[in-house]
């Protein structure tokens, strides 16, 4: 008898483990579905409506914008209401726009938390999984066709600023909810994007403070 239950519990302990490894497997092979599709995607433009729940304040802080991602470039991001404010974020530099389309560098000296959040959404539309895991802790759940990835932070310097940050996409990231050590919470939805190959004469100039030259190659568009 006592063979038969150590038998037994062997062999539930065994299909367990390959049912874990199978789960892991196929959860592994979900993530490499999402990043081919992130890596697949050159450009891609779209509207964008964001939320601010600041604690002690009774309403949220509503705006309307629109974004550009350029695979290799970076990403442009503009709010246009209730206010105009644009930036583009290029590797290691942040350009501040006018609406006008005058540009300058950002400081170095300034905004240090925000440069690393704003890294780690670059990072993670250029589908650069290795940087994300090297500044957060990953969390992926699958529904059907539909993710959801939640980031916690490993580093202090971002912990001290970031509880957590809750991305939910399919074919796109559809919604981005960053919750801020105090509690504020920023909900960021993503619509009406458009993917091409390559950008317009118009989205390009958004990339560089002298865009003659790099952008005369790019067919206009409106």
């Amino acid at each position: 008898m006592n063979k038969l239950i150590v038998f037994i519990r062997s062999l539930l302990l065994s299909v367990g483990v390959l049912l874990a490894c199978t789960a892991q497997a196929n959860t592994q092979a979900q993530i490499d579905q999402v990043v081919k599709r992130l890596s697949d995607i050159a450009v891609v433009q779209g509207g964008f409506n964001q939320q601010k729940k600041l604690q002690g304040l009774a309403y949220s802080l509503n705006a309307q914008g629109q974004f550009i991602f350029w695979r290799g470039q970076g990403l442009y991001i503009a709010t246009e209401k209730p206010f105009f404010s644009a930036m583009t974020i290029a590797g290691g530099d942040i350009i501040n726009w006018q609406k006008n389309g005058t540009g300058s560098i950002a400081s170095e000296q300034s905004g240090l938390i925000q440069r690393e959040i704003n890294k780690t959404l670059l990072a993670f539309l250029s589908a650069d999984i290795a940087l994300i895991q090297q500044r957060f802790i990953a969390d992926w759940i699958f529904m059907q066709d539909e993710w959801q990835l939640t980031l916690t932070p490993r580093l202090d310097l971002i912990k001290k600023n970031m509880r957590t940050a809750v991305m939910n996409g399919n074919q796109f990231l559809q919604k981005l909810v960053v919750t801020a050590a105090n509690g504020d919470e920023t909900t960021i939805e993503f619509h009406s994007q458009i993917e091409s190959a390559a950008p317009s004469a118009a989205q390009c100039q958004w990339f560089y403070l002298q865009p003659q030259k790099p952008c005369a190659s790019f067919a206009s568009a409106p």
